[in-house]
């Protein structure tokens, strides 16, 4: 198959005094893009790096590599607000070119972490008290019980997040709102803290046919109960974290055969309730009462061999990297087989020769 490759990568100048040091954190390193290219012509198909933005958009439209691809691996995170990552999964559906992941509104529910919870909530999944403040507003802690976590609400890959983002009273509840506000522009959602064990689930596949990959706990050296997964972590998780998977928590008793079924259903509920396609990671802890509760849900998550969860979590389950990639890739062929006939996103005479949307008229067929 002819599989074009859509992407971000981080940019090589870091981010202005004035902004966050965390701005691109979710945006790719090229030797992801490589690795994926690398497994997908292992398998056989032939690869074009399309980019993102407007590379992508030219790459697609004036180059025409929407006519020629058969369809394309996405990795995309987009640019701007809470509706970034469903930028590109909208053009492709609006050029009628199937892709891998979730499309546009799923992206756009799970990336708004108090939208997800509410659709958690109403199926019934179990998620710690909450709430959001809006940027200006000042906050209290809304009755909600202390120690408290807070996070902005549209960003992945712990963007926002530090050690310091679980906070014990008001008046450092109210600084470190106030701080997120100025830096992010964006409503911060304050939620209960969770005590216990972290757990991150790999899911890959559809529907019914969805399956778990494996369970990971992210285990810290320091308490248990202070422990925020926080992003100096995930830029340097051999520092003073380590992960165990399935096996190992089997084999010492740190986890039961009752409560890894809990953890791989409420995984797999999640992946449905939120209509995941092909992959998605999802994050959950206990809470005081040691209940497995949804933290959120990735269903665009990072796929940096040797470095991202998702990868690590696989790798640690016995699971190569090209395993990994050819297993979403094949989920999502498998769904394009069974999708509706592809469709031309504009009636073929709809351009002159040459001619670019935005030069065509009402005259040439285009309102």
């Amino acid at each position: 198959m002819r599989i074009g490759i859509s992407f971000d990568l981080k940019p090589l100048h870091a981010p202005a005094v004035s902004e966050p040091g965390d701005l691109y954190e979710e945006l790719e390193a090229i030797d992801t893009i490589v690795a994926i290219e690398q497994v997908l012509r292992r398998r056989g198909h032939e690869v074009t790096r399309l980019g993102g933005g407007a590379a992508l958009l030219d790459a697609l439209v004036r180059q025409g590599a929407a006519e020629r691809l058969d369809g394309v691996f996405n990795l995309a995170e987009g640019f701007g607000n809470r509706g970034r990552e469903s930028q590109v999964p909208a053009l492709l559906e609006l050029l009628g070119l199937p892709f891998t992941g979730t499309d546009a509104p799923g992206l756009t529910l799970t990336l708004d972490k108090r939208v997800a919870k509410l659709l958690a909530l109403d199926h019934g999944l179990p998620t710690p008290p909450f709430r959001l403040v809006a940027v200006g507003e000042r906050c209290d802690d809304g009755g909600l019980q202390y120690p408290l976590f807070v996070k902005p609400v549209g960003e992945g890959s712990s963007i926002g997040i530090r050690r310091r983002s679980r906070c014990c009273g008001p008046e450092e509840l109210h600084a470190l709102v106030e701080s997120l506000h100025l830096a992010y522009r964006q409503p911060v959602l304050v939620e209960e803290f969770l005590p216990g064990e972290e757990y991150t689930v790999g899911v890959l596949g559809n529907g019914a046919d969805a399956r778990v990959i494996g369970v990971m706990q992210i285990v810290p050296t320091g308490p248990l109960d202070e422990f925020v997964y926080a992003l100096e972590y995930k830029r340097d998780y051999s520092a003073e974290i380590r992960y165990r998977m399935t096996d190992e928590l089997l084999r010492h008793g740190a986890l039961s055969l009752a409560r890894l079924d809990q953890i791989h259903a409420l995984a797999l509920a999640a992946h449905r309730v939120f209509e995941c396609r092909d992959i998605s990671r999802v994050d959950l802890r206990c809470d005081r009462r040691g209940r497995v509760d949804f933290i959120e849900i990735n269903p665009l998550p990072g796929l940096r061999p040797g470095f991202s969860d998702l990868a690590n979590l696989a790798t640690g389950h016995g699971w190569s990297y090209d395993a990994l990639v050819g297993g979403i890739l094949d989920a999502a062929i498998e769904r394009w087989k069974a999708a509706p006939p592809r469709r031309p996103a504009l009636p073929p005479a709809a351009l002159l020769p040459g001619q670019s949307p935005l030069e065509a008229s009402p005259a040439s067929g285009v309102s």
